[in-house]
């Protein structure tokens, strides 16, 4: 299963980080990806030039720690788990500054699974978190009575 999902994050990054969606992605052309992104955003009539100047400090950040996890690499496969999630990550919020859609961002967290001692990476898109939080605060909201066999209310 971890491998299973190691690929689909590997995947998911190389359809995001090149143009053609089948392509092996590595760390040549992600960079190559990211510094055309923004030279796009510095040019004054760029494909990207209409963000607001804190959405291009948001993008500048994200391009920063890709450029930063990829700067003493020639190959993902030198990357650990973490550093390839932090990567996966951040190239996810590029891409959703982009098509201007945070709502499909996916993200990914490295966490320890219940009962072990083992880790492991969960993905949900920024949607589906914000329910899941909307739901948890919902139910945590809802009142707790129980009822007793005679009618009367009581302590479950």
């Amino acid at each position: 299963m971890k491998k299973e999902l190691l690929g689909f994050v590997l995947l998911a990054m190389a359809s995001i980080a090149v143009a053609n969606p089948g392509t092996k992605a590595n760390v040549r052309e992600i960079v190559r990806e990211q510094r055309g992104i923004q030279e796009q955003v510095e040019e004054p009539n760029g494909k990207y030039s209409r963000f607001r100047p804190e959405v291009t400090a948001q993008l500048a950040r994200a391009q920063a720690q890709i450029f930063g996890l990829l700067a003493n690499s020639d190959s993902l496969d030198h990357l650990d788990t973490n550093q390839r999630v932090d990567l996966f990550n951040a190239i996810e919020e590029v891409r959703a500054i982009i098509n201007d859609n945070d709502a499909d961002r996916l993200i990914c967290v490295r966490s320890m699974k219940i009962g072990t001692k083992l880790r492991e990476t969960r993905c949900a898109t920024v949607a589906e978190r914000t329910s899941a939080r909307e739901d948890g605060r919902d139910w945590l909201g809802d009142p707790r009575v129980c009822t007793m066999r005679d009618g009367t209310a009581g302590a479950c």
